[in-house]
Order: C-alpha cells, then sequence, then structure tokens
C-alpha cells in the first residue's frame, strides 16, 4: 500500500512538473513575443483611446518603448518597456510627467538587471489635481537613465500622441482669477473647497510657464485680515511650457494671532457642529511668493492677494478626508485596471545559456471574478 501510495506521489509531482514547465513555456513566448512587437495585452482605454508602439530611445545600448495606454482619463496607465543591452543595471525615471499640457505628480522608477529586460507603467490621475480631462491626448516625459552607481547615461524627452489627438492642443487661458502674471509665469486662483460643518478647506491654484526653464513658486505662511496669519507650505515646480493645478490645504487651528503671538480657536459651545467656519470673514489673503528659475535665479518676490465670497460646501460624509479619499480612490483605480490586465502580461527571466524562466505569480480566472488582481515589473532577461 505504501509502494502503491508513493507511485501516486510520484506521478502526480510529474504532472505538475510538466504543467509548471508548459506553464514557463507559454510565459516566456508571450515575453519575446512582445519583446518583438507581437503583443497579445490589449492596450486600451475604457474609452477606446490607443497608443501605438513606439521606441521613444535608443542609445548607449538602452531601449526604452512606449507599449500603451489603460484605464481612463481619470486613472491612465501608460507602460514601458526598457531593454538593457549593457554589463551594468539600467535604471529608468520620470522627472516630469504632462498629459495634454498639464503637468502632474507622477514618477516612475524602472530598474532592469544588465542584458535584461523590464516592463512598468506610469500612472496618473488628474482628478486629484482638480483638473476634468474629456480625454488622454499627448504626453510628454521628461526622463532619465542611470547606472549602478546612480551616475547618469543620458536625459530624454519623449511627446506621444494618442489616438484621441485631433492635432492641436486647445489654447486655453488658466481658469480663475489672475493672481500674478510675468516673467514667463502666469499664477491664478480657482477658489474654496470647504467640508461643510467644518473649517478644513483647500484652495485651488492653477499656474502656467511659458518660459524654456522650469521654474519653482515657494511661499511659507498666509496674512490674512486683522493681523491674523497663518503657515502655509507651498513648494511647486512646473517645467517649462507646462501647467500646472494644485491645492493648497488650511485650517482653523493653524490661525496665529500675530499681535499676540498664540493660535486662535473659535469655539462656541457644544454647538460648534451646527456651524461652517466662515473663511471669508478672514479675507483678503495675502500670500508672498518666491519665483525661482531652475532653483538658482530668482525671477519675482511678488505679493499676491487672495480675496472671494466664493466657497464650494462639500458635505462630510463625501469629502471626509480628502488626503485619505484620494488614497483610495488611488488604490481602487489600480485595482480595476490591474483587473483588466491579460495573463500574457506576466513576463519571465531568460537567463544566458540556458532555458530556464522563472515564473511570476499570475491571476486565474476565479481570482479574477473574486476581483483580486496581481501586478508587479517584469525582469526578462534575453537569452
Amino acid at each position: 500500500m505504501k509502494r502503491l501510495l508513493s507511485l501516486f506521489l510520484a506521478a502526480a509531482l510529474c504532472l505538475v512538473l510538466a504543467g509548471c514547465a508548459s506553464s514557463e513555456k507559454q510565459e516566456l513566448k508571450a515575453a519575446l513575443d512582445e519583446a518583438n512587437g507581437y503583443t497579445t495585452v490589449d492596450y486600451t482605454m475604457d474609452d477606446g483611446t490607443t497608443l501605438e508602439q513606439t521606441v521613444i530611445y535608443d542609445e548607449n545600448g538602452v531601449v526604452v518603448t512606449a507599449l500603451g495606454v489603460q484605464g481612463s482619463a481619470d486613472t491612465c496607465r501608460l507602460w514601458l518597456r526598457l531593454e538593457n543591452n549593457t554589463s551594468d543595471d539600467v535604471t529608468l525615471w520620470t522627472d516630469s510627467v504632462q498629459v495634454n499640457g498639464w503637468e502632474l505628480d507622477s514618477v516612475l522608477w524602472l530598474e532592469v538587471s544588465k542584458n535584461s529586460m523590464g516592463r512598468e507603467y506610469v500612472s496618473f490621475y488628474p482628478e486629484d489635481a482638480g483638473l476634468e480631462l474629456d480625454s488622454i491626448q499627448t504626453i510628454t516625459l521628461d526622463c532619465e537613465l542611470q547606472d549602478d552607481d546612480y551616475n547618469t547615461i543620458d536625459t530624454f524627452t519623449a511627446t506621444l500622441e494618442t489616438s484621441a489627438y485631433t492635432g492641436a492642443l486647445p489654447d486655453e487661458e488658466l481658469p480663475g482669477d489672475v493672481l500674478y502674471e510675468g516673467n514667463g509665469v502666469t499664477l491664478t486662483f480657482g477658489g474654496i473647497q470647504q467640508e461643510r460643518y467644518s473649517s478644513y478647506a483647500k484652495l485651488q491654484f492653477y499656474v502656467e510657464n511659458t518660459g524654456k526653464k522650469f521654474v519653482t513658486l515657494e511661499s511659507e505662511a498666509f496674512r490674512l485680515y486683522d493681523d491674523y496669519e497663518m503657515d502655509v507650505f507651498l513648494y511647486e515646480t512646473v517645467s517649462a511650457g507646462a501647467k500646472k493645478a494644485f491645492y493648497i490645504y488650511i485650517e482653523q487651528d493653524d490661525i496665529d494671532d500675530a499681535e499676540m503671538g498664540t493660535y486662535y480657536y473659535e469655539y462656541d459651545g457644544d454647538d460648534w457642529e451646527e456651524d461652517t467656519f466662515d473663511w471669508t470673514v478672514y479675507m483678503p489673503f495675502q500670500m508672498e511668493l518666491t519665483i525661482i528659475k531652475a532653483y538658482s535665479e530668482v525671477l519675482d518676490t511678488p505679493t499676491v492677494t487672495i480675496d472671494t465670497n466664493d466657497v464650494e460646501l462639500v458635505d462630510e460624509d463625501e469629502a471626509a478626508d480628502w488626503g485619505e479619499e484620494t488614497a483610495t480612490v488611488t488604490d481602487e483605480a489600480d485595482v480595476a485596471i490591474a483587473e483588466e490586465e491579460p495573463v500574457e502580461e506576466e513576463a519571465a527571466n531568460v537567463m544566458d545559456d540556458t532555458d530556464t524562466a522563472a515564473t511570476e505569480e499570475t491571476t486565474d480566472a476565479a481570482v479574477a471574478e473574486e476581483e483580486t488582481a496581481t501586478t508587479g515589473t517584469e525582469d526578462v532577461r534575453t537569452a
């Protein structure tokens, strides 16, 4: 009986090993097909927008290829592949990502071993900055390649046009009231969003840099009406020729009485939750800006004035904590996109002088029905 059981277990193990070998071969074939431009991955956005596979860099033994786009205009992914044909590890990272001319806070970091190939995506969320885009038409990447010792191999800029591109982006003025205009920089104020029955709020700004060098906007304080001050930290960098949208978050507890040197709190017994804090009482705000070109040259130090009666109130059950809500939306969007990625996207590692491949975790149909997904960076070693 024991002998029969041993034979049965041995046979089962052989079947498992045979299945693994078959899976590895399939993954290897899919990876090599993609490397040769025969991808089986569906790089298509929800609205049907596609991006033609494009080589955006081919020098110094390194090839970078834009593979395609997925997701929506609010939660988009651009997939890139790096082929490293050098004898050192190479890292690709993005210093700036612009969508339809708007710069977004998105970063790609893709490290690939020598004589290998890897694939990763850069994601961007226009809504997080207060932008509402109808479609993704152009994507501009400012990239840097580094070796294993973090020395710069090269830098390059690539602009990609999707199938939604109409030939030219609309030349639109920045929304909101102009706060500053000069030295190729325009700054506008788009209004205040505030939680109902709360003092927590965020101020919307838009900036455009028409110069040939990137600029940085810095500020550390607001001066409020009637000798009140408030600590505010602003540090935003805008690439040459780009626009950017951003928020500044403010809270009642941060208001400081400049004359008394103490923080100011407004509390009305047990009924404070029944009222909405009125920020307009403390307007106009004055913000002292420093505008710097290329980290070193101070272009201007203007004082801008913010004065408005237009405050958009958002219910607490919708707003809650904007920071936490944004993170949750981002995570859910990543999962939603990941669920659409087919199994063929999983890459294999092809070692020199071997026919073996390291199998990465894939998502089968049963797990997909349970709405779970696995994503990751593929690192494919060329044979």
